[in-house]
């Protein structure tokens, strides 16, 4: 049921998948003050839990060191980690958000909000002023005695609706993460091995990343916390390392200004997720900061709040790469990346065979390589695959077009990325690959 009402109102995909997950979790409270304030970062290789997948992660102390095995080789510490999409609810059951126009937000609930609640038989939990759109955010709740009645939000969102000053109303959709930093890996993108540090700016919307990593001690990056808490999590350090690490495992934007969004936290199962709600808050404070790049490894329904700042981002001149998803051949591409602000991308591995596990569509952009990468996670190293490192190595790279850094120009980005791409696949243009391979250089033949 819930999936034909999301199709409906939505008139798009069901929510992705990382990891096995077969059962709804819902997200702890937002931490009190956290939405808008730098956090400083916590872990470094004290064996911080990053909880996906329930994977745990230990280091051995005051043992002679082995050596390093080359940079072409995983270290061995846990487990490879590959990404698949798992069905899960689209949306939370006893929640319903209502949009409004203009800032009815900055003092507490307006007697207006409160009118609106009360006639559609609602209590409301929050309400935020996201400034970037021009529209405050309502997020309210749908009572258990409600539920119980019959009532659903299909039912709430149409009492909203009828409401005077109500702009729209809709679910509050679940999302999820998407988710070997070999020398092959920029030499088949066409990046410069021999000068990675690169100027510019990238913010991500992610999991909390572990920024006192070994491989991130250096990089010039700070973190925002959205309706989750500081726990480093696998997913959003490698992410974070794939951009801007640094040492023997350097990122694609090594020197690049980074800040980590983060909105995705453990669910009871052990899955990351978030919600319309907490990344509505993320997406505002991405299109405040104004980054040259954007990088987004979820994905989920298309949401029409989120597609309302995505437009606002894009005007604003920030290149978004976005993961398509993990939900195999017959997976459908996933929003954000279904978006047209965003650039879609797709894995593949070093030897330029897709990714089993990648989506496939019409909707396709360009191919990374996110098969198999040797990335930082907290306590150590893993072998990574999945769209969300492929779209973080193409969202490092895309610094190094004028179109983004400094041209503000995604337009001109796409055009760009299509005719340096290297056929893959099928001749031209494919639900496979998209355009081909993302290079920097010129394409090379087939």
């Amino acid at each position: 049921m819930t999936r034909r009402l999301s199709a409906r109102w939505m008139g798009g995909t069901l929510v992705a998948a990382l990891i096995g997950l077969s059962a709804p979790a819902v997200l702890g409270q937002a931490v009190p003050g956290r939405d808008d304030q730098p956090q400083p970062s916590r872990g470094g290789n004290g064996g911080i839990l990053g909880g996906l997948g329930g994977f745990g992660l230990s280091i051995k102390l005051g043992k002679k060191k082995k050596k390093q095995p080359p940079a072409d080789v995983p270290t061995p510490t846990e487990p490879a980690l590959e990404m698949r999409d798992a069905d899960i609810p689209d949306f939370l059951p006893d929640q319903v958000i209502f949009v409004v126009p203009g800032d009815q937000a900055s003092n507490g609930v307006s007697s207006d909000l409160g009118r609106i609640a009360r006639a559609a038989r609602v209590t409301i939990l929050e309400s935020y002023y996201l400034d970037q759109s021009g529209v405050t955010m309502v997020v309210a709740q749908i009572s258990g005695a409600q539920i119980a009645a019959g009532d659903n939000v299909a039912a709430v969102a149409a009492r909203l609706e009828k409401q005077k000053g109500t702009g729209w109303a809709q679910p509050n959709h679940q999302f999820q993460l998407l988710g070997k930093s070999l020398p092959k890996r920029f030499a088949v993108h066409a990046i410069p091995e021999k000068n990675l540090r690169v100027s510019g700016s990238i913010a991500m919307i992610d999991a909390p990343a572990d920024l006192g990593h070994d491989n991130l001690k250096g990089a010039n990056a700070a973190q925002r916390f959205f309706g989750v808490t500081e726990s480093p999590a696998v997913h959003g350090t490698a992410v974070a390392a794939l951009l801007v690490g640094t040492g023997g495992y350097p990122g694609t934007a090594q020197g690049a200004q980074l800040t980590s969004l983060a909105a995705f936290g453990p669910s009871a199962s052990g899955a990351l997720l978030s919600r319309t709600s907490y990344l509505a808050k993320a997406m505002n404070e991405a299109s405040r900061l104004r980054p040259d790049v954007l990088n987004l490894s979820f994905g989920g329904p298309r949401d029409r709040l989120l597609g309302l700042t995505l437009d606002t981002i894009h005007t604003n001149g920030v290149c978004v790469s976005a993961a398509g998803g993990n939900g195999g051949p017959a997976g459908k591409i996933l929003f954000p990346a279904s978006h047209p602000a965003s650039l879609a991308v797709t894995a593949v591995d070093e030897n330029l065979r897709g990714y089993a596990h990648a989506s496939q569509g019409g909707r396709v952009d360009i191919a990374g390589v996110g098969v198999g990468l040797n990335a930082a996670v907290p306590g150590g190293r893993r072998a990574v695959s999945g769209t969300s490192f492929a779209a973080a190595v193409i969202s490092g790279a895309l610094l190094r077009m004028p179109a983004c850094n400094g041209g503000r120009d995604p337009a001109a980005m796409k055009i760009g990325v299509a005719a340096l791409a290297q056929d893959l696949g099928e001749k031209g243009r494919d639900p496979v690959f998209g355009d081909g391979l993302f290079r920097l250089g010129k394409a090379r033949k087939k």
